[in-house]
């Protein structure tokens, strides 16, 4: 296998999970009450082999890197390394300047240093299963400029929102991005994840700071369409695009049902992520828990039905919890009736009995908040 070095690349701007995200970046947020978001594609590189890895950070980096920093991805320590990667220019008050190529180009020394043949980026809020090895072996064999792994969705006019659409004709070239405002019920999703030559990367990092400060990887790949031989590479299985709450809610609420879990997360393609030794989930007399997945260290007293439950989760006698989500280390107080919401981290609902929301609309409690 020729030397790859891994990019994770950080969220586009287009990417806003509403509360979450006013605390960390979304790929650290928690999924299934024990992983975090940034596992998914970590684990990729890891069992694909690849495993030196630059992972560049945006905003709100610290929970990020202590999670990172803590979790051992199976690498081996003699030759790999996760290497985190903050930006150090400053950008006031105006994000829209914190794009990936000016974050690429600052740390260009660390590609240099590890003199690879080929990058394969990643985004940091999607989650999917991939085996890179694939994607490259696909990449070389087609002999691509650039190969942009994508996926058929028919139901782009709901998902994957201010995302890539790829323009492709009958032989997998790419012809072309243009953004999905939810005009169409169906096309061909990027998943942001590209493989090219380290010398094709170096030449788009310039290319794309000549041409515009704001300008995106996935703005300078799509310029150049018409001029590299750009091709697509298909992805099956589930994915989730993780931008907005709802896409967190309904990622959740998808993956926890047994048949996507295992096809996602199995012995041949394990998920690693940050160990915690609390003790087992007590389900006390009176406890009914149905279609939910709860994490260890809890204590059951109440109902739970179809909900995420995260680790040292509180839920008191008389509570039901919904079609929710409940981040660790929150306390559900006696009598709490929660139906289709987000719970935070750290948060204790006590005194409000009745929080409604919907599975279009879901109701977010923010972290560490006490109502």
């Amino acid at each position: 296998m020729s030397k790859v070095l891994g990019i994770l690349n950080f969220e586009p701007s287009y990417v806003y999970v509403k509360g979450i995200e006013d605390f960390r970046p979304i790929s650290a947020a928690s999924i299934l009450g024990r992983y975090r978001v940034i596992d998914f594609m970590l684990s990729n590189f890891t069992n694909s082999g690849i495993d030196s890895i630059k992972v560049y950070l945006k905003n709100r980096p610290r929970s990020i890197v202590e999670h990172i920093t803590r979790t051992s991805y199976n690498i081996n320590s003699k030759r790999g390394k996760i290497h985190l990667l903050h930006g150090e220019q400053e950008f006031g008050n105006n994000d829209l300047f914190n794009v990936d190529i000016q974050a690429f180009r600052t740390y260009m020394e660390f590609v240099d240093v590890e003199n690879p043949s080929y990058v394969v980026i990643a985004p940091s809020h999607f989650i999917f299963k991939q085996d890179f090895n694939e994607l490259l072996n696909h990449h070389i064999k087609s002999k691509n400029d650039i190969t942009i792994l994508y996926q058929n969705s028919n139901n782009t006019d709901q998902e994957f929102l201010m995302g890539d659409i790829l323009l492709m004709d009958d032989r997998k070239k790419v012809t072309g991005f243009v953004k999905n405002r939810g005009k169409h019920k169906a096309g061909k999703v990027s998943l942001e994840t590209y493989v090219m030559s380290t010398l094709t990367f170096k030449e788009l990092v310039n290319e794309a700071t000549m041409t515009s400060s704001l300008y995106s990887l996935s703005d300078i790949i799509s310029d150049n369409c018409k001029v590299l031989k750009v091709g697509g590479y298909l992805h099956h299985g589930y994915c989730a695009c993780i931008s907005t709450l709802k896409a967190y809610y309904d990622a959740n609420m998808r993956i926890k049902n047994e048949r996507e879990l295992t096809r996602l997360i199995n012995d041949d393609w394990p998920i690693y992520t940050m160990t915690n030794d609390s003790c087992p989930t007590l389900y006390k007399p009176g406890a009914k828990v149905t279609g939910s997945l709860v994490a260890n260290g809890c204590q059951i007293e109440g109902t739970v039905i179809n909900s995420v439950i995260g680790r040292n989760v509180v839920i008191k006698e008389g509570a039901v919890i919904k079609d929710s989500v409940v981040l660790p280390d929150t306390f559900i107080d006696k009598n709490v009736k929660l139906e289709c919401g987000v719970v935070d981290r750290l948060s204790i609902i006590t005194h409000i009995k009745d929080l409604k929301g919907t599975k279009e609309d879901p109701i977010y409690i923010k972290r560490g908040d006490r109502i």
